[in-house]
């Protein structure tokens, strides 16, 4: 079994859902939405909470505080997608998705504040790297002689990616000896109850119900097929981290970026109905040099 292979899997899946989320944000949520879409995506887990139970019975067995905080964290993940479904809304998938690599430079910050974990040079240089790489891929370049910076698209992906930060940090401290089945059971609860909160805001639960009534079939099932690839994803991502040291897989995790610029390229060219990214020379050229030092500094993260 080739874990190289097997690692690149993650990466390739994860990087699909993101062109998904952006299809649906474009053609089923125009001038809004987010909130509602979240909703959609969060009742998904209602929906496989009996068939996690069916496969492995055993999700209800020797109840503890973990699979509370489990509960926990599914809500804080679900809260984590909300800022970059923002950012998706107004910008492109190119442009958001290089920023989750915040994520190893929070959770570094975040593991030496809370879990007293030490800060290796390498892990230093390599975050210095990153943010650097992404203060440029949030540059508007469309006017050369007026470059502007894109702070909201930054600031909302550094919340969203310190967000997931603290859910990798909890799962971490409570359930990183859990069942895989019975870690998925408990996340989607969270999810079904953070759907449940998000339903009491007026706006979003009015968003929910319009799309309900329009073309509830349609973002139904491309949340589903969405899920299905995600859950694939998390699962090669575990056999990969069994096979090689975790390190490893979390350097070609960091290959993401690179997969969705691709994709964006195909779909734009190929597929236009299904999204349009920016393609244009100087587009080109920033997302090449920004995703690939993000890269770099990724590795050097994890070195």
């Amino acid at each position: 079994m080739n874990w190289f292979l097997i690692s690149l899997l993650p990466p390739a899946l994860w990087s699909i859902t993101n062109h998904i989320d952006k299809y649906l944000l474009s053609k089923y949520f125009k001038g809004g939405g987010v909130g509602a879409l979240m909703i959609f995506s969060s009742l998904i887990g209602a929906f496989l909470l009996p068939i996690i139970y069916i496969i492995h019975p055993a999700v209800f067995e020797s109840i503890t505080i973990s699979h509370l905080i489990i509960v926990v964290n599914g809500f804080l993940y679900v809260l984590a997608i909300l800022p970059y479904l923002y950012v998706l809304q107004k910008d492109e998938a190119t442009i958001a998705v290089p920023l989750f690599q915040l994520i190893p430079v929070y959770s570094f910050i975040l593991g030496f504040l809370i879990l007293g974990e030490t800060l290796s040079v390498a892990q230093l240089i390599g975050g210095f790297i990153i943010v650097t790489a992404s203060v440029f891929i949030a540059l508007d370049i469309t006017n050369i002689k007026k470059i502007k910076f894109k702070l909201n698209v930054f600031l909302l992906m550094a919340l969203s990616s310190l967000l997931f930060s603290l859910n990798f940090i909890f799962f971490k401290l409570f359930a990183v000896e859990a069942n895989f089945f019975v870690t998925s059971f408990w996340e989607y609860v969270g999810f079904v109850l953070c759907a449940l909160c998000l339903l009491l805001v007026k706006k979003y639960r009015q968003e929910f119900l319009d799309v309900l009534k329009t073309n509830s079939k349609v973002v139904l099932a491309t949340n589903g097929i969405n899920e299905v690839i995600n859950i694939l994803a998390k699962v090669s991502f575990n056999i990969a981290s069994l096979l090689v040291p975790v390190t490893l897989v979390w350097i070609v995790n960091g290959s993401q970026p690179i997969f969705v610029f691709i994709y964006g390229v195909i779909i734009t060219l190929f597929f236009p109905k299904l999204g349009k990214e920016n393609i244009s020379k100087p587009a080109l050229i920033q997302k090449v040099i920004g995703i690939l030092v993000i890269f770099v500094g990724t590795i050097v993260v994890n070195l």
